[in-house]
């Protein structure tokens, strides 16, 4: 097999500065006293050089690392395929089998949620999409580890429950879109979670005299089933149950924009605002909303601007990964063919993203398709060919598969016999 090397200048590989603005007097002193050493840690570019260099070579003594693999997603002759690269340089493949996932196939696509497995385990879940390639629909859920075969059928929750109930017959027009956000461990309960937003729909059905005042009939037969809530699923009760949580959630979902670490579940969503004589919302602006598994707190950490504006329409692609053990953004601008890199110090402050690193221009990347062990951004180049590039020695080398769609996507799997306990 032919493999393919291209060396890039040390000149596209620039280091950018962070400019902190001052810690809020409301913060606590200790962390105020971080805060300061790091600002002016950041501000000296040597130090942050040797920062850069050992958060990308060294990312390998991060225990999320530790025996991982590497997935790649991808359609052949218009199905889903998942194979297991392995080697030092991904060279060989395996195709796992997932055919017997999901026992209905009425939706055209699967997707897997998060930068990876938790403890061998990957959430996948069903859904098809509208003529502009947009999300339509949600289909079923599952908990899959590839190791073992264990496979878990999420059921309904109690208002998916009556809303198939109710649409069976005939009444209503009712409908469900159910948005998953995050999947985790609670390692205080031995638990694993699975994060969504729900939102019911009940619309007249066009055959149907209601007689009376729609609105009035809904209330009166559901209560307050169509008002947007969020629900939280538990592998131990096998049932789902709502979270009295106010947080922002993504209207997209994007592929890659979910990851979790110790026992918190991570997503990026534009936060919306409401007006104050209406109900339209307004952005207000991208965050990373953080939700602790253990307690069901969440922290919402705006990311401005100047750091990166990962939902403009120049930013094609948006990746969170695990860093070295740091919560880290990447994120790809189609114009500019460039990576930009940045990290999060601390939950919460939105002054401790540190806008770490660009690299490019790259003008032969077509899409990125995910982020890999090590620092290892992966993409398919312009003839179709899936290539990576090394942070660390500055490397991209292609891995001899050529994708017939750009809709790929490279998972981060560890390998584990542990059984689910329910």
């Amino acid at each position: 097999m032919n493999t393919h090397h291209k060396r890039i200048s040390s000149s596209h590989l620039e280091l950018m500065e962070k400019k902190k603005s001052v810690v809020a007097a409301t913060i606590k002193k200790s962390f105020e006293c971080v805060c300061k050493s790091w600002y002016l840690l950041s501000e000296n570019h040597h130090f942050m050089n040797m920062f850069h260099k050992d958060l990308v070579s060294n990312s390998h003594r991060c225990s999320y690392y530790d025996g991982a693999s590497i997935l790649l997603y991808s359609i052949e002759h218009y199905k889903d395929v998942l194979y297991s690269l392995f080697g030092e340089r991904f060279l060989n493949k395996i195709k796992l089998d997932f055919s017997n996932l999901f026992e209905e196939d009425i939706y055209n696509h699967i997707d897997i949620l998060g930068f990876g497995s938790i403890n061998g385990t990957l959430c996948l879940h069903q859904y098809e999409t509208d003529n502009y390639g947009k999300t339509d629909n949600y289909g079923k859920t599952v908990l899959w580890n590839p190791t073992t075969q264990t496979i878990k059928h999420l059921p309904p929750s109690m208002d998916e429950s009556i809303v198939t109930r109710e649409d069976e017959d005939g009444f209503f027009d009712i409908s469900v879109k159910a948005r998953l956000h995050g999947f985790g461990y609670n390692h205080v309960t031995n638990d694993y979670n699975v994060i969504r937003h729900v939102k019911v729909f009940i619309k007249p059905n066009s055959s149907t005299d209601y007689g009376g005042n729609f609105k009035e009939i809904v209330s009166y037969r559901f209560g307050d089933i169509n008002s947007p809530k969020w629900e939280i699923y538990s592998l131990i009760s096998n049932s789902w149950r709502e979270l009295d949580a106010v947080m922002p959630y993504s209207m997209e979902c994007k592929k890659g924009t979910q990851v979790y670490m110790d026992g918190v579940c991570h997503w990026l969503c534009k936060q919306y605002k409401k007006y104050r004589h209406n109900k339209n919302y307004r952005p207000v602006g991208p965050c990373l909303v953080s939700f602790y598994l253990s307690n069901e707190a969440s922290f919402t950490t705006p990311i401005p601007p100047e750091v990166d504006d990962c939902f403009d329409d120049s930013a094609k692609w948006i990746n969170l990964v695990v860093l070295n053990g740091s919560i880290a953004l990447i994120t790809y601008h189609k114009e500019m063919t460039t990576f930009r890199v940045s990290i999060l110090g601390q939950l919460g402050f939105k002054e401790s993203w540190i806008k770490l690193f660009m690299v490019g221009p790259l003008p032969y990347v077509e899409r990125p398709i995910g982020v890999g062990t090590k620092g290892k951004i992966f993409f398919i180049i312009k003839d179709k060919e899936v290539a990576w590039f090394d942070l660390s020695i500055h490397m991209i080398e292609e891995l001899g598969y050529r994708a017939e769609t750009i809709r790929c996507r490279i998972i981060n799997c560890k390998e584990s016999i542990l059984p689910f306990e329910e």
